[in-house]
């Protein structure tokens, strides 16, 4: 708990009079597990960047940044390697309010981004003087709590649950630089190993029983789930013997125990499951909303049961509720009081998807040069156990469809649960660790969309972090869903000077070669150009597949 430094305490921590509040707020974050602090040092912001920067504790990561979007979303990666909260610290003015799309993200995912923004002194407020700007609320509901605080404000910060965002406003007065120099953070103060959240309730849920009831040829599909969940789900769908989709972002994709009931093929799953004798009359979702064109098409066929389990208490869909509890619980739960249904109807289905299946990887060998070829053929040349980021629908989407289903223990991310192509490859960056290969696939217009990210690889030139940039010329996504070209915008730019104006590795591909070249140290850069013709071809193709 942080409580608030009375005026004789203060003095007689800090003799300069230099207001103590700083040092109370930082040592209160990392006591709640805060290790890394992603900071845009500038004059408002001055009393809480000298504790940091002279600190000597090699337990605490102080990464600088120059503008705050970036850093924002540096900050989510990091939360996303470590599974601890991270820091984001600002001066005030527009500062504060280029955080809010990072915000928005790590609200609609859970993850527990701290946002402490310096601000003036609160009589300025409604004043219109320089850097004054209204940040209270600035966040709204995207928070889970927020403190406006000035020098002797009581506070506490049990009431966040480190499930979502938390922010901070810290009002100062005008810093000086000799005062701010004698702020020390407590070095007797202890940083947690790890990050435990406020627990989810459970109770048992009679409505999830009753839909199994109801629905005689369910569908299970598994979105994102924690690493920690993924065996007792898989043990639970081996029990449950339904067919499955998982996402690679489940992490459980590529499980073998889970081939049997696997579905690989979701392009016209309605029509396909229903002329081989299943049609699919129940949705069971587990994990994260997920991000497949098949969730989208629940909006319109109320007639489809779903039932969603998650540990975010977001439903996805405008006409259904979420489960919204603790996985580990429920899973526990469901193993004891499961009812015995029988699903046969099942194999009809599974195994024409197989041999469809196997008509795409035919495919994949007809049209090497297609996008999909080209995301297929780039997941099976990764190294094992790598660390690999998908940065927004294109990828995401291409491999799932397109991916190995080689079991290479990949570790999977990214930034869906709002997000499109803001600030990829600065939160990439952050998910990066060291002793391990990290590789992005990137849109084009997403790594254009990120331009001042490398600003970070001198700062993390330990991590051998690829960036593929898969360069089709525009945002190619919606050439199949909008006539109007103006929707792909569309363009000839080389990344090739991006990389020169960082001083990374750049090199060029236009298929995926026989041996990837390693990786050791901070960026390298692959600029993936596809062919637009070939493409559309092979999803010419792929339509007249049965």
């Amino acid at each position: 708990m942080l409580h608030a430094i009375s005026e004789p305490e203060a003095m007689a921590k800090t003799s300069c009079g230099c207001p103590p509040l700083a040092q109370a707020v930082l040592e209160a974050v990392i006591r709640r597990g805060c290790s890394d602090f992603s900071i845009s040092p500038s004059a408002r912001c001055a009393p809480l960047i000298y504790p940091l920067v002279q600190v000597e504790n090699k337990h605490l990561n102080i990464y600088y940044w120059p503008e705050e979007r970036s850093s924002a979303f540096f900050a989510l990666g990091r939360i996303k390697a470590t599974g601890k909260p991270a820091a984001v610290i600002t001066t005030s003015g527009t500062a504060a309010g280029e955080l809010l799309p990072a915000v928005m993200e790590a609200h609609y995912t859970g993850l527990p981004l701290i946002l402490i923004t310096a601000d003036r002194p609160r009589v300025y407020r409604g004043t219109g003087a320089p850097q004054s700007a209204e940040q209270v609320g600035l966040f709204s509901h995207y928070t889970q709590a927020a403190f406006d605080l000035e020098e002797g404000d009581c506070y506490a910060l049990d009431d966040w649950s480190g499930r979502g965002p938390l922010h901070l406003n810290v009002c100062f007065e005008e810093p000086k630089d000799a005062l701010c120099r004698e702020l020390k953070l407590d070095d007797a103060l202890i940083i947690p190993e790890k990050f435990i959240s406020s627990p989810l309730p459970f109770s048992p849920d009679p409505h999830f029983l009753h839909f199994l009831k109801q629905v005689n040829c369910p569908l299970v599909v598994v979105g994102a789930l924690p690493a920690a969940q993924r065996e007792a789900c898989i043990h639970f769908i081996q029990s449950l013997q339904a067919p499955v989709y998982a996402e690679a972002m489940s992490g459980i994709r590529e499980d073998v125990r889970l081939e049997p009931l696997r579905v690989s093929r979701i392009d016209s799953i309605w029509e396909v499951s229903a002329r081989n004798n299943y049609p699919i009359d129940g949705v069971l979702r587990l994990g994260a909303i997920p991000t497949c064109r098949l969730w989208r098409d629940l909006e319109q066929m109320p007639h489809v049961n779903v039932y969603s389990v998650s540990e975010h208490p977001f439903s996805g869909l405008s006409h259904t509720g979420v489960f919204h509890t603790s996985l580990s619980h429920f899973f526990s739960w469901v193993s004891n009081c499961l009812p015995v249904k029988d699903y046969s109807l099942k194999e009809r289905w599974l195994a024409a998807d197989r041999v469809s299946y196997q008509q795409l990887l035919q495919l994949f060998e007809e049209e090497p040069e297609a996008e999909p070829s080209l995301i297929h053929a780039l997941s099976a040349k990764f190294p094992s156990r790598s660390k690999v980021y998908l940065g927004n629908s294109l990828p995401i989407r291409e491999w799932d469809q397109a991916a190995t289903y080689a079991q290479k223990h990949y570790d999977m991310s990214a930034n869906r649960g709002v997000n499109g192509i803001d600030g990829q490859v600065s939160t990439f960056l952050g998910f990066a660790s060291p002793g391990q290969d990290n590789w992005a696939i990137l849109g084009d217009l997403t790594a254009i969309y990120d331009l001042a990210a490398p600003w970070i690889g001198p700062q993390i030139a330990d991590r051998a972090a690829t960036v593929v940039v898969v360069n089709n010329g525009g945002g190619r996504i919606f050439a199949r869903m909008f006539s109007h070209p103006a929707f792909q915008h569309q363009h000839e730019l080389s990344f090739e000077p991006w990389a020169r104006l960082w001083g990374c590795p750049y090199e060029k591909w236009e298929s995926i070669p026989n041996e990837i070249s390693p990786h050791f140290q901070s960026i390298r850069l692959i600029e993936l150009v596809t062919n637009h013709a070939v493409t559309e071809r092979f999803w010419d193709k792929l339509k007249s597949l049965p």
